[in-house]
């Protein structure tokens, strides 16, 4: 015999993995305290020099070369991104430049360095590393790459010119016995500031590797437009809402690794192997990924595009010496999985992920506990749309 008071708590009931159902109730998968509707934000709202700061250097990720296509082996992603934080640039380039950039009023940047993967051996270590700043007018642009060029090139007394015949106002230089260069371009009211080390201390293939570099960067800025100073402020991070479409749980804050929006290229920048995974968006026509803490939400082009990227990504954790594990039944959307090698001393172990994907999103998010990581899988299936 059916108890309609045993029936009416179980439907009611949030608590648990699966509330038994009664008549035509839905099951409702655990969630925990976890919220299954957006959670609006006011990051978007008011004029702000901090948001407008990342988003221009976003724009900027997008247009900054891949090292592999100024040499096939520097397929290595070495670290980068968005280079320009409250207290000005704070990323990839050397103290003596960023002292040098003091007095300028440095808007965006950008940067990444790409490298043929001999990071701990110097013997055969190479990479090229490449940063885009963005300043108020081309006279400050112009003024900020000289102070840093000459910042750098006093930095040793024995640095000597490199001359670029193709590109006569870059300022570059080396050091005679070292295999390494730096050089400065200013475009319009950019600076591209480039960085290379090869394999032996040989001038001409230094000269010409930036000037290649240099080519095909100036390439693909051609159609780039810089926003104006004076329309930073007013730049909007996330005008589609994908943010507040991931599962909240930290705080709303613009945020270049823990609350961001990135376009496919700019993303792909910062990961192990950049151009790799450019290539894996561009199957998917991936045009934005969305960062929130512990998540991050891929918007592919449709949803059979998302589905094949989710089998993508899928390979990708297991690649990562992540196994399968439990996901939450009844629930054809989620796949989890758990670490081979847990770390849980640390601030980052990402012990326990899930990947949950609905019509053309696409979800990684992690936990470092095992429940928890479903019930935040489940909350943000019904974010994206889903239903059991």
């Amino acid at each position: 015999m059916r108890h309609p008071s045993r029936c009416l708590a179980a439907a009611l009931s949030l608590t648990v993995l699966f509330a038994a159902g009664c008549g035509d109730e839905p099951v409702v998968p655990d969630h925990g305290d976890y919220a299954l509707t957006p959670i609006p934000g006011d990051f978007d709202d008011l004029p702000s020099r901090v948001r407008g700061s990342l988003v221009e250097s976003a724009r900027i990720g997008e247009r900054v070369l891949f090292a592999d296509r100024i040499d096939p082996e520097f397929t290595m992603g070495r670290g980068g991104g968005v280079v320009v934080g409250v207290r000005g640039v704070d990323d990839l380039l050397s103290g003596v430049q960023k002292t040098a950039l003091g007095p300028f009023d440095v808007l965006a940047g950008f940067g990444a360095i790409g490298g043929n993967g001999y990071v701990d051996d110097e013997q055969r270590d190479a990479f090229l590393s490449i940063t885009i700043l963005s300043l108020p007018d081309a006279g400050q642009a112009t003024a900020a790459a000289q102070a840093m060029a000459a910042a750098d090139f006093t930095a040793n007394t024995e640095n000597a010119p490199l001359v670029l015949p193709e590109f006569p106002t870059a300022l570059s230089h080396w050091r005679p016995g070292v295999p390494t260069a730096g050089s400065w371009l200013v475009w319009q009211n950019l600076v591209i500031r480039l960085y290379a080390k090869i394999i032996e201390p040989n001038p001409e293939q230094l000269t010409d590797l930036l000037a290649r570099t240099y080519r095909a960067q100036l390439a693909e800025l051609e159609n780039f437009v810089p926003t104006p100073a004076a329309e930073l402020a007013n730049l909007r991070l996330d005008s589609d809402h994908l943010l507040t479409r991931t599962l909240k749980t930290g705080e709303y804050w613009p945020d270049r690794w823990d609350f961001m929006l990135y376009g496919p290229r700019a993303y792909a920048l910062l990961l192990d192997k950049p151009a790799a995974r450019m290539r894996e968006f561009e199957a998917a026509s991936m045009d934005a990924v969305a960062v929130s803490d512990n998540k991050f939400l891929h918007r592919a082009g449709d949803e059979p595009a998302a589905t094949a990227f989710a089998e993508t990504e899928r390979r990708s954790l297991l690649a990562a010496d992540y196994s399968v594990m439990r996901g939450v039944p009844g629930v054809d959307g989620i796949d989890c999985y758990r670490a081979a090698r847990p770390n849980p001393t640390s601030n980052s172990a990402r012990r326990f992920a899930c990947l949950v994907w609905h019509g053309e999103f696409v979800v990684r998010l992690y936990s470092n506990q095992e429940d928890d990581v479903r019930r935040q899988a489940v909350a943000q299936f019904a974010l994206l749309g889903g239903q059991w």
